[in-house]
């Protein structure tokens, strides 16, 4: 907002093309005023009051200068002042300047006279615009992103994480489970894509891998940081996979890295990643083994190690 400018005119007529006027020049907030009796209840000790358009001839000249006299008796820095009327004499005109008008313009005008006048006494400040238009668009790699993201995290000692969301691939050995679509798994890549989203900051960065993988970036995040993140989209992902029947283990699984904990590189922090998912994997299949083979394999393993 610019600030306030009152506009008095007995013509509503007039009102409405300089008030067109004065929004051509800036944001203001707008006080129009039609007759004497509105001006009298109208408090003119505004903060923000930038200037006063009116008409001499409020509906009389003597009207129009019993404003004037009271517009500048006011106590405070005076407020430029705009006349715009048909009242075109002489000694109109002189009075009028000797109450500190700034301009006076007669009617019928150019509409460019007047906004010409307000620009030159409000002289709102023009928003700075740098045009871009012919600059070429800048293309970077994700991994050229990540690593930018590392060398910052270098150079101002903060730590970076990375979450890495892929499905746990436990039947690889017995070929692909019977009943899981495309479609489906495009549903189940979705659901955590949308999840995932909804549980991150505006300073992370996602992206998708193909429908095959998930990866985030977390600047100026911890270990500690990344676990919650990583709890965080489970919660959000895991009542999502309920409704479609999907079984825990196809589910989108989330891995957190830490740099410079993890690695020191973008591949070394996937790396990293990717061993985490490889132990996950591991340890459901061993979590999948009934009890009872699980028991004669821990056995057998002691007796086998008591030769070493």
């Amino acid at each position: 907002m610019d600030g306030t400018v009152i506009l008095m005119d007995y013509s509503t007529y007039e009102r409405q093309k300089i008030r067109h006027i004065i929004e051509n020049v800036g944001h203001f907030n707008i006080i129009e005023v039609g007759d004497v009796n509105q001006f009298k209840l109208l408090n003119t000790d505004i903060a923000d009051l930038k200037l006063i358009v009116m008409d001499l001839a409020f509906p009389t000249t003597n009207d129009g200068f019993a404003v004037l006299s009271k517009l500048r008796s006011a106590p405070g820095k005076p407020v430029p002042i705009i006349i715009v009327t048909q009242a075109d004499r002489s000694d109109l005109k002189t009075t009028a300047l000797r109450y500190g008008v700034n301009d006076y313009i007669t009617k019928p005008y150019p509409l460019k006279r007047l906004e010409s006048s307000v620009n030159s006494l409000v002289k709102t400040e023009k928003p700075f615009n740098y045009d871009t238009s012919d600059i070429s668009e800048i293309k970077m790699s994700f991994d050229s992103y990540v690593e930018r993201e590392i060398k910052y995290s270098k150079r101002t000692g903060a730590p970076m994480s990375l979450i890495l969301l892929t499905t746990l691939q436990l039947n690889s050995d017995a070929g692909a489970e019977p009943g899981i679509t495309a479609e489906y798994k495009a549903s189940v890549f979705n659901i955590a894509a949308k999840k995932a989203r909804e549980a991150l900051r505006a300073t992370d960065t996602i992206v998708l891998n193909h429908g095959r993988d998930i990866l985030i970036v977390l600047p100026c995040t911890d270990e500690a940081g990344a676990r919650m993140v990583s709890e965080k989209i489970k919660s959000y992902t895991e009542p999502e996979f309920a409704k479609i029947n999907s079984n825990r283990n196809e589910y989108i699984y989330p891995v957190y890295v830490t740099f410079p904990k993890d690695g020191d590189s973008f591949q070394a922090l996937m790396q990293t990643a990717f061993r985490k998912v490889a132990d996950k994997e591991m340890l459901e299949k061993i979590v999948s083994i009934p009890p009872d083979t699980r028991k004669y394999a821990d056995k057998s393993y002691n007796r086998y190690r008591k030769w070493w």
